[in-house]
C-alpha cells in the first residue's frame, strides 16, 4: 500500500495541465464543507448525551471523567493537525 501511494504522489500529468494539490491539501479541505456551528455540535451533542446517560444510572465519577477525556480528546486532535478549523475562518 505504501508503495501504491508513493507512486500516486510523484506522478505527474505529462499534458502539461497543472498537478493535483498535495495530499495534505486535500485532507485539509475534506471537512471544510462543515460550518463553524457544525463542529461546535459535534463536539457538543455526544458531550451531552453522555451526561444524560451517566447521570441516569448514577455514575457520578464517569461524569466528571468524562467530559475532562472528551476534551483533551478533541484538544490533542487539533493541536496535531495544526488548529485548521480555526485558520479556515481567520483566512476568509
Amino acid at each position: 500500500m505504501a508503495k501504491r501511494k508513493k507512486q500516486e504522489t510523484a506522478r505527474l500529468p505529462s499534458t502539461g495541465q497543472e498537478a493535483e494539490p498535495p495530499l495534505e491539501e486535500k485532507r485539509r479541505r475534506k471537512f471544510s464543507w462543515i460550518p463553524l456551528w457544525g463542529w461546535v455540535l459535534i463536539f457538543l451533542v455526544p458531550l451531552a448525551i453522555s451526561e444524560v446517560m451517566f447521570y441516569m444510572v448514577g455514575r457520578t465519577v464517569n461524569m466528571i471523567l468524562f467530559p475532562l477525556a472528551w476534551v483533551g480528546f478533541w484538544f490533542i486532535i487539533m493541536q496535531r493537525s495544526g488548529w485548521p478549523i480555526l485558520k479556515k475562518r481567520k483566512e476568509k
